[in-house]
């Protein structure tokens, strides 16, 4: 997968949703007084004393908006009381990186924020913006890595396992768990399908292991074509993978189907639904959005009607196969690396539009104050000495 596909390239139409949570602790970006602080020598801050300031984006901008008038901008925010630390300044990130790994689902908000906060750091520092690389291990290949200390944040499709976080543990890493965005499972079928909606049951007896399983759709149901089935699925690293094992009603990802083309990169699985006509397979719900011209996405009832994934019914929980998305971050790298509690506030400060240009189900008041309280327990990490 390639990080820059066409959904990590949408502009982000931005607004601060819990700015005024993070006063509580170290501002997005900061600069000591008389600092200067511009973009495009359009936001220059005067001396602010001992406040200090922080980065939002300019609400109506998007770093690939075709209208030059609405091309990305930066507002800086003056703080006042609580000073922030000397290692959540950005004037002291220079140079410095971000390794973040994970989930292919969450991949592309966590790239769409890196890209933001890459070119607003480039306005802190001068030349360079701090740079964050994103990769696609999956959700418990991420977390392998995270737990052998090689990556700051990990992103994650579903929460952190018990056997995991103990991983972690024994390897002496501690993280803080924060919400990001919520995302449907989309079940998808060639577009010559004439299949519109199917009821759990039918997804469970589709795709849960048995030496009946069905061959071809007719065998599901016997008014439905007699096409040959073509299974297309996440890779078992994936958090997508474990979801679905449980949100599909096989009864975990132990018991699903191993006839499935799998694959890390759901655009994998696109092109396999999208090329063959018996084909069927699930992502994430932004996936199903972006790639509608090539797959039809299904309707599910789980007993009260035909429900289509929107953002509406997946954050409603009205819709069947619903989860939501995760980063956790290192608490040494958020200790010892400025860069990373400053990408972290600055992805939290502006995770609402984020999340909703690139095509994910915004968190919910609930989740919001979860988000705050992780925060919180950021703020009051040990400060690095020196």
């Amino acid at each position: 997968m390639t990080l820059f596909r066409k959904q990590l390239v949408r502009g982000i139409v931005a607004t601060a949703v819990v700015a005024s949570t993070l006063a509580v602790g170290a501002p997005v970006f900061a600069a000591k007084s008389g600092d200067k602080c511009e973009q495009r020598d359009a936001y220059k801050m005067a001396k602010v004393g001992t406040s200090y300031i922080r980065c939002e984006i300019v609400p109506g901008t998007s770093l690939h908006s075709a209208d030059p008038k609405k091309k990305a901008a930066f507002k800086w925010k003056t703080l006042t009381g609580k000073t922030a630390e000397a290692q959540w300044q950005m004037s002291s990130a220079k140079n410095a990186s971000i390794r973040i790994d994970g989930s292919s689902t969450v991949a592309p908000l966590a790239t769409v924020a890196a890209k933001y906060f890459e070119t607003a750091t480039k306005s802190v520092n001068g030349k360079k913006g701090v740079k964050v690389a994103v990769g696609i291990a999956g959700t418990g290949g991420g977390f392998e890595k995270f737990c052998r200390g090689e990556t700051d944040i990990s992103n994650a499709s579903r929460a952190i396992k018990s056997s995991e976080a103990a991983i972690c543990a024994a390897n002496g890493i501690s993280f803080t768990e924060i919400p990001i965005a919520n995302d449907g499972l989309a079940l998808v079928v060639n577009k010559s399908n004439p299949i519109d909606c199917m009821t759990m049951a039918e997804v469970t007896k589709l795709w849960k292991a048995s030496t009946t399983a069905p061959t071809k759709w007719s065998d599901i149901k016997s008014s439905w074509p007699s096409t040959t089935i073509k299974l297309f699925g996440a890779g078992t690293d994936s958090g997508t993978f474990d979801a679905f094992g449980d949100l599909s009603g096989a009864g975990g990802k132990a018991n699903l189907r191993k006839d499935a083309s799998t694959s890390e990169d759901d655009n994998v699985t696109v092109r396999g639904v999208n090329g063959d006509v018996g084909g069927v397979g699930y992502f994430g719900l932004s996936y199903a959005i972006e790639n509608a011209d090539k797959v039809k996405t299904l309707k599910l009832d789980k007993g009260a009607g035909c429900v289509e994934p929107t953002i509406a019914t997946v954050q409603g929980n009205t819709y069947p196969m619903s989860r939501p998305l995760f980063i956790y971050p290192k608490n040494s790298s958020l200790i010892n690396n400025p860069a990373v509690g400053a990408f972290v506030n600055f992805f939290a400060t502006n995770v609402k539009q984020i999340s909703d240009d690139a095509i994910f189900v915004p968190l919910t008041d609930t989740q919001i104050k979860a988000l705050t309280g992780a925060l919180s327990k950021i703020a009051a990490l040990p400060k690095k000495s020196g």
